[in-house]
């Protein structure tokens, strides 16, 4: 069980800014540097690059200063816990980690942020859930240090095809939306997704597709201007060559709603 008694967010300070808490202090604390921070552990220092987190359990030295000239930025929170999950090697303590997909860490911590105020029926239980999923993001992150450096901006991309299969995508665009050349995202995208960014795209529609063929009853061609395709027979011809079967037959096969 989780029980949060403070969480920050969006914090900014002046240049310089140095926390030093030789004692410690009587509860966890999740620490997430958005800015390049200096961290002492067990006195040795160690430079953090921005969208580092580290864990420290109750009562350890909490000691760090940002570097650089300008403003720095970072985010926290305060819990008690008895989860069996906070323990090495599942979660390393006192070990900065590179986080693989800050934007979904900052996400959940600002929706903890809200919870820790709210009065629902359902707040404790919200809460709880929030820092498991984010306890697995710690974790995921500590064993897939190789991708931690991952171009946030690519994750982002990534995300936004999935999320919208319909739109018009292209080579040009994704550059533009990344601020990168068409010829270093494709070399980029392939090397961190191991798939070429329009292949991915054909992908997410595919998957969008198999998703309103299995659920709904909606006509073929319609599901085919929902996946951003502008004509059925090139929807049906690239469907039946990603998974073996026409869209009509993918239906009979796979369809929840037959009786």
């Amino acid at each position: 069980m989780y029980q949060i008694k403070y969480v920050v967010v969006d914090s900014c300070f002046e240049p310089g800014y140095r926390v030093e808490m030789a004692a410690g202090i009587p509860v966890w604390m999740f620490l997430v540097f958005k800015t390049p921070t200096a961290v002492f552990i067990e006195g040795r220092l160690t430079e953090c690059e921005k969208n580092t987190c580290i864990l420290y359990p109750p009562m350890t030295p909490i000691v760090y200063e940002a570097r650089g000239e300008s403003y720095h930025h970072e985010e926290w929170i305060h819990f008690l816990s008895d989860d069996k999950k906070l323990k090495e090697p599942y979660i390393p303590l006192l070990r900065p980690i590179k986080l693989i997909n800050p934007d979904s860490v900052r996400e959940i911590m600002r929706l903890l942020a809200y919870e820790n105020i709210a009065n629902y029926s359902e707040r404790e239980n919200s809460m709880e859930a929030l820092m498991n999923l984010l306890i697995y993001k710690l974790h995921d992150s500590s064993v897939n240090m190789g991708t931690a450096h991952m171009d946030s901006r690519l994750i982002r991309l990534r995300s936004e095809i999935y999320l919208h299969p319909e739109k018009d995508w292209t080579v040009q665009r994704m550059a533009k939306m990344v601020y990168l050349s068409e010829s270093r995202l494709h070399t980029m995208y392939k090397e961190t997704f191991h798939i070429t960014c329009m292949n991915d795209v054909i992908m997410s529609r595919i998957q969008y597709a198999k998703n309103m063929l299995e659920c709904t009853d909606k006509p073929v061609s319609d599901i085919a201007l929902m996946c951003g395709y502008h004509g059925n027979e090139h929807f049906c011809r690239q469907f039946k060559e990603k998974t073996g079967l026409t869209p009509g037959h993918y239906r009979e096969k796979y369809s929840i709603l037959k009786v």
